[in-house]
């Protein structure tokens, strides 16, 4: 049964953008995994779980879009924008702060990664975005006027959709 996607929230977040690269190697590794029968996933690491745990409760079983800010780049926008997209399905908790899932899920370049998370976010689908979308354009849940233009995301955090 294909599950309908949350219309009126999305997920922003903000990902080194070495991650993301590593993420798309990963992704192949599971395509040409022919023991794996499922979606590639990817597993990123956060301690946002309260962010993670709202989201959980608003999308009534459903899928979210999650905007991606790649964070820690050579050379960041004067105006930060959204460049990557995915599709957040759940949230796993971490054991002793490491992924408790297949490796193969995992950037590699993550690999390095002090065990700090208190939880995975497992999402498909990622991409590059061939039109960046400005943050300064994006509405957090419940405010009533868009992020400044200059805004740089620190963690997750549930904006209204900008469909």
């Amino acid at each position: 049964m294909e599950k309908t996607k949350a219309k009126t929230f999305a997920i922003l977040v903000p990902v080194p953008e070495r991650h993301l690269i590593s993420g798309l190697d990963a992704i192949t590794n599971q395509l040409d995994d022919d023991s794996i029968d499922t979606q590639p996933t990817l597993a990123l690491g956060s301690s946002d779980f309260e962010v993670f745990g709202q989201a959980d409760e608003r999308r009534k079983h459903r899928l979210v879009d999650v905007y991606i800010y790649a964070s820690q780049t050579d050379n960041p926008p004067l105006n930060p924008e959204a460049t990557w997209k995915a599709t957040y399905l759940k949230q796993v908790h971490s054991r002793r702060g490491r992924y408790p899932g297949k490796a193969i899920h995992r950037p590699a370049s993550t690999a390095t990664d002090k065990p700090t998370w208190a939880i995975f976010w497992l999402l498909t689908d990622l991409e590059k975005l061939k039109t960046p979308l400005p943050i300064g354009k994006m509405r957090g849940i419940g405010k009533k006027s868009d992020f400044p233009p200059r805004f740089l995301p620190e963690g997750a955090v549930l904006i209204e959709h900008p469909n």
